[in-house]
């Protein structure tokens, strides 16, 4: 048995899959995965993860596209740029020659 802190928290399913054991039940939709587990398949990848942690991520061209739509920032050579309350700044590094997404951690 999982201890108490655990117990809520963990991804674990606490029931059988539907249709395993009987197979006079079958359930037309097998949705095991629960809502909040699936991840959002309009989101950009790496700024989710640049928001989720620090450090740095290069940006590609389908990554600045999503950050023109969607936060209207259009990147500029020689400007930080922020991407909107997020707290991640967006540049051109002159050493790898390419746009480069930037958490660094607030300050209190």
């Amino acid at each position: 048995m999982d201890p108490f802190s655990t117990f809520f928290t963990n991804h674990r399913h606490r029931r059988a899959i539907p249709g395993a054991g009987d197979p006079r039940y079958m359930r037309k939709h097998q949705n095991i995965v629960p809502d909040y587990v699936k991840t959002d398949p309009t989101k950009n990848p790496k700024i989710e993860l640049i928001r989720q942690k620090r450090g740095k991520q290069i940006c590609d061209n389908n990554t600045l596209n999503y950050i023109r739509k969607e936060y209207n920032v259009i990147p500029f050579k020689g400007e930080v740029k922020k991407l909107g309350s997020t707290g991640i700044k967006l540049y051109f590094d002159n050493k790898l020659n390419k746009f480069v997404i930037e958490n660094e951690p607030t300050k209190l």
